[in-house]
């Protein structure tokens, strides 16, 4: 006698088990892998293992897979890619990291002025993702940092309010983020459409440049937002700076000529090639190199300043605390527990790990090449430096496509350039803050109409019209929103339309009516499907089928489903299904299901009462079971035995069309 136990264990676990009893022999123990679940078969005399025993193997399993290299490799890439560095590498990441840090400065401080913080924040953002995506980061020429929709996003939820709410949704967002890793919920982002993604992306940078138009003309009042900020331009035209104006039109002009430096200079290049390399570093540090001419002439100038300047930034870098999960607002004193600031954030705490995973994963797969990368570690390596930077101040952060781009054109080979672009942040804020007290915020608002003005997408618009017109919808819908509601209503708004759409695709599947012979010349009707039954489309398909029926059989004719794309059903689509077959049991009609999958006949015989003992429903695998059931020729145990041999195969063989079958490719009408 034999009692059989049920167990959810791994291999390597009931192995173990197996190993713990010496006189367990082979004969005594044996292991099978089934849908089900493992299951192991003791002897009488055996005892099965207890509990914690099972708990025990379970944990050790589980301990011996996490420190398997092969584990320890795809959560920590460095430890891939380290034993191969060599001094090569070694010295083109020092070059690229230089540069990175040399972009990042002015991008930080400018980014933080977007997202409405002091300066100094955009610093504090800037050098942890940096050491963090070097132990976790799998993509070598990705930086992270602050951004440009991260900031403007950021502005929209805590404008107003003290640095510290930037800060605590830096803290939510990375456990949102780092959650979504370890749970692989990145697919999620792959809901949002291309055409939902331009257009958000395009409103942001609009909604970017469109703030800086206080910066660009030295204008002083108080907007957010794209038509608040135009409203306030207009209203305060007569306050209009003449040299913070002047300076911006010469920062940005600058900056348009050194970005396009080697082009025009190419004839040159060609006869003098050793100007490449000194060209494109003052292209690719072009940002830098304004910010520092114009403090420069700012700082000489003196305390009677023309410009508008940014002010005093407090020196040294961040403290490390913890972040404030208690706020008080200086201008109410009021203080804010934890729970008002969720309540008061709720919308930010999905709308921010999801632009962060977005933007992040879609700059990885630009950039990875033909390698693959590992999208829920790429969400950890996010989240990990969002959480970490929360304990230095920062402001949430992601992947920098403008930062990757110069990472990858300084021929960065791997994550650890971002050891000297983190190393130039700290020591930026070390002992260069005095010297950023006369940088102009013309130059700095220059710099990120510069860096998004580019990222503004229209160009999409004419393919997508001549490819799919209705992608175009969600397009405009999308832009439309985000640029005169808000940034995160569209981004909400795009995402729900991306659902919709997928959605009513599945509940719309396209479905084809035919009228076909067989060879002995009887009618019937062939209704083809090109794809799974699933609950949306339940009611749609009976339209169809019953329709059919009606307009070309009559009530009568024989009705064959060709089931061959059919890959999934369920519950609720099996249910439809038998209510078809009640309803053309009325008609005395019969139904055929040819070539159906084994899991969907299961599917299906779970709520038929006598599946394949029906005379007005038939599972068939070839045409010729089809056309003995047209004809009448197919008995009880015939049918029988075919369902049964569906249920035991684990496919269908597939047959070619019988050439003697005459189909009439007639429209039918379903409406």
């Amino acid at each position: 006698m034999k009692t059989e136990l049920l167990h959810s264990y791994s291999s390597a676990s009931l192995a173990a088990i197996a190993r713990s009893d010496s006189s367990l022999t082979l004969s005594q123990f044996e292991y099978d892998q089934n849908p089900g679940g493992p299951t192991a078969t003791f002897q009488t005399g055996d005892d099965p293992p207890s509990k914690c025993e099972a708990i025990g193997n379970c944990v050790k399993d589980w301990w011996g897979k996490a420190c398997r290299r092969k584990t320890l490799e795809k959560k920590f890439p460095i430890i891939r890619w380290l034993p191969k560095y060599d001094t090569e590498k070694l010295v083109a990441d020092i070059v690229a990291g230089f540069t990175v840090g040399l972009t990042i400065l002015p991008q930080g401080l400018a980014y933080a002025t977007v997202g409405g913080l002091p300066p100094q924040y955009g610093l504090y953002s800037g050098f942890v993702g940096c050491f963090v995506y070097i132990l976790l980061g799998g993509t070598g020429e990705v930086t992270v940092g602050p951004t440009a929709v991260m900031a403007i996003i950021t502005f929209t939820y805590t404008h107003g309010k003290p640095p510290a709410y930037a800060v605590i949704l830096c803290f939510l967002t990375g456990i949102v983020t780092l959650l979504m890793g370890v749970f692989q919920l990145g697919f999620i982002v792959n809901f949002i459409s291309a055409p939902v993604n331009s257009a958000f992306t395009s409103a942001a940078a609009i909604t970017i440049c469109a703030t800086q138009i206080k910066g660009l003309f030295g204008l002083k009042f108080a907007a957010e937002g794209f038509l608040p900020t135009v409203k306030g331009a207009t209203a305060h035209i007569t306050e209009v700076k003449f040299w913070d104006s002047i300076l911006s039109l010469i920062c940005i002009a600058a900056l348009l000529f050194l970005m396009k430096l080697q082009l025009i200079f190419s004839f040159l290049i060609k006869r003098v090639p050793i100007l490449n390399k000194p060209l494109w570093f003052i292209s690719t540090a072009r940002n830098a190199i304004i910010v520092i001419v114009c403090t420069a002439i700012a700082s000489g100038i003196g305390e009677t300043q023309p410009f508008t300047i940014v002010g005093k930034i407090v020196p040294g870098l961040p403290d490390f605390t913890i972040p404030p999960f208690t706020i008080i607002d200086p201008a109410t004193n009021v203080t804010h527990s934890f729970t008002n600031i969720l309540e008061e954030e709720a919308s930010a705490v999905i709308v921010m790990p999801l632009l962060a995973i977005m933007e992040h994963i879609t700059i990885a797969k630009a950039f990875a090449g033909e390698n693959t990368i590992d999208a829920s570690q790429e969400m950890m390596s996010i989240g990990v430096s969002n959480i970490i930077g929360a304990f230095f101040s920062s402001m949430p952060v992601t992947g920098s496509f403008s930062r990757t781009t110069v990472n990858a054109m300084s021929g960065a080979k791997s994550p650890l350039g971002g050891l000297i672009t983190g190393t130039i942040v700290i020591l930026a804020l070390r002992f260069l803050t005095p010297y950023f007290y006369y940088i102009p915020k013309a130059s700095l608002a220059a710099v990120i109409v510069c860096a998004v003005a580019f990222t503004i997408d229209i160009d999409i618009i004419k393919p997508m019209w001549r490819s799919k017109r209705f992608d175009v919808i969600p397009w405009v819908l999308t832009f439309l929103v985000s640029l005169f509601v808000g940034l995160e209503f569209g981004m909400l708004t795009g995402f729900l339309i991306s659902v919709i759409y997928l959605l009513y695709y599945a509940a719309r599947p396209g479905v084809k009516v035919k009228k076909g012979y067989s060879t002995s010349g009887k009618e019937f009707l062939l209704v083809e499907m090109d794809r799974s039954l699933t609950f949306p489309s339940v009611e749609y398909i009976r339209y169809v089928i019953s329709k059919a029926s009606q307009v070309w059989g009559q009530n009568k004719l024989p009705v064959v489903i060709n089931c061959l794309h059919i890959q999934f059903a369920d519950y609720t689509a099996a249910v439809g299904i038998k209510e078809v077959i009640g309803l053309f049991k009325k008609r005395d009609q019969q139904i055929i299901l040819w070539q159906v999958k084994p899991s969907i006949v299961r599917v299906l015989s779970g709520v038929l009462n006598e599946p394949g003992r029906d005379e007005y429903v038939h599972f068939c695998r070839s045409e010729e079971e089809v056309e003995s059931i047209i004809d009448g020729r197919c008995t009880l145990e015939r049918k029988v035995a075919t369902l049964q041999t569906m249920d035991m195969d684990s496919g269908v063989d597939v047959h070619t069309p019988h050439p003697t079958h005459r189909e009439k490719y007639n429209s039918i009408p379903i409406n």
